[in-house]
């Protein structure tokens, strides 16, 4: 019998929405870890959660309320040791993750099928909305690159475990491994930065680390069997909305899985996820804009306006990724000669901008004739992605490019 392992805070309707879906899988037990009050104006959350966990009665529960703060990532860790201590296998589920139907039946089957395949360490219920090619045969992918959204593992890796960043320097030292890291998004050493100076609290990054360490993959299904619900600006780590890492709850019920028996890498869907999980490192940023403003500053001295690079081309219309200050300048150079028709960014928090609407990537309706100005050009691999995702085939300019001309 699998050990769920359900951590709860503060969010009573994320709970209880979780506990719902919980109920739909028919778990045989759930073990259920209150983290203690931190702040006194968490106490009202705080306390409805205690309620409603202690209210569960649809299956058997083992409650364990803490009397201290511990943190997100010491109460994970402190649960799982717990339930490791009583199964071989268990699941990590926190309260903004809700399961599909035939969740507890995908895990079930992975952990079988994988059970003495040393190069799986770990099996999830979604991954980072990397995308699928529509030819990928299996039910299921091995990624570099962990996800924690409805995280399960055996005992006997989960005994190996250990949240030390000294990791990172073992790795360094191996090729191999080196690349594995590689693939996995350069964001792990920026999250690992920022735990050890203690700006995000997780246990995933660690993880991530450790199954580098192994060379070893986590099993992901290409259609989500869980979805995390708490990127809307009140989670621990996610403290602002993102869609960065969305996914779709579509796991549907099936009577056995197409599972490969060994593991399996299709460099498509390696890409794709490099692609979503690669952050611009600040440094790069600066440099990036730092040369661009550079060489128009030298246009402006020769008096050369860059809307030529357009005019050249013949295109009379773009849109423009991005409303900050590249973009505001850039409209100022068009103006009276190209027609912005207004901005794409990835969220939007305004709904004009320069006099002309903006558009989110949840929204974005744009005519496939008319090209796409992209003006933070160091995160173009993720755009890349994002407009992949939605399906927007549009020609993508590089604003640095149109200095090159």
């Amino acid at each position: 019998m699998i050990g769920l392992a359900l951590f709860v805070y503060t969010r009573p309707e994320h709970t209880k929405k979780v506990l719902e879906s919980v109920k739909r899988n028919g778990f045989e037990k759930i073990y259920i870890f209150q983290d203690g009050l931190k702040n006194e104006k968490d106490r009202e959350p705080w306390e409805a959660v205690s309620e409603l966990i202690k209210s569960v009665d649809f299956t058997e529960t083992e409650i364990h309320i803490s009397q201290t703060n511990k943190g997100l990532a010491n109460s994970i860790v402190s649960g799982m040791d717990y339930v490791f201590e009583r199964h071989e296998t268990a699941i990590a589920l926190e309260d903004d993750v809700v399961l599909a139907d035939d969740y507890k039946h995908f895990m079930e089957t992975c952990f079988e099928t994988y059970k003495d395949n040393d190069e799986v360490t770990s099996v999830c219920g979604a991954g980072m909305g990397t995308l699928i090619p529509d030819d990928y045969p299996h039910d299921v992918y091995f990624c570099h690159r962990m996800s924690s959204v409805a995280f399960g593992t055996w005992k006997k890796y989960w005994d190996e475990f250990d949240r030390d960043p000294y990791l990172l320097r073992e790795i360094m030292k191996d090729s191999r491994k080196r690349e594995m890291l590689s693939f996995a998004g350069n964001d792990l050493q920026i999250m690992l930065c920022h735990s050890v100076l203690s700006r995000n609290d997780t246990w995933a990054t660690y993880w991530c680390l450790y199954q580098v360490n192994r060379l070893s993959f986590q099993v992901i299904p290409c259609k989500a069997y869980a979805k995390d619900i708490g990127r809307d600006g009140t989670g621990t780590n996610t403290v602002s909305v993102t869609y960065r890492y969305d996914t779709e709850l579509e796991g549907k019920a099936k009577k056995q899985f197409d599972l490969p028996e060994q593991v399996v890498l299709d460099q498509r869907i390696v890409e794709d996820t490099v692609a979503v999980a690669n952050i611009p490192y600040m440094e790069d940023t600066f440099r990036y804009y730092y040369n661009l403003f550079g060489e128009w500053i030298k246009k402006l001295q020769n008096k050369e306006n860059i809307s030529r690079y357009f005019s050249d081309r013949a295109i009379k219309n773009v849109y423009i990724y991005g409303t900050a200050k590249a973009a505001a300048l850039l409209t100022k150079e068009l103006e009276n000669k190209i027609n912005v028709c207004g901005y794409i960014v990835e969220l939007k928090k305004e709904d004009s901008f320069m006099g002309k609407q903006v558009h989110d990537m949840q929204d974005a309706c744009v005519p496939k004739d008319i090209p796409i100005v992209i003006t933070p050009v160091q995160d173009i691999l993720y755009l890349k992605h994002l407009f992949r995702k939605k399906g927007m085939e549009n020609e993508l300019i590089l604003l640095d490019e149109v200095f090159k001309n």
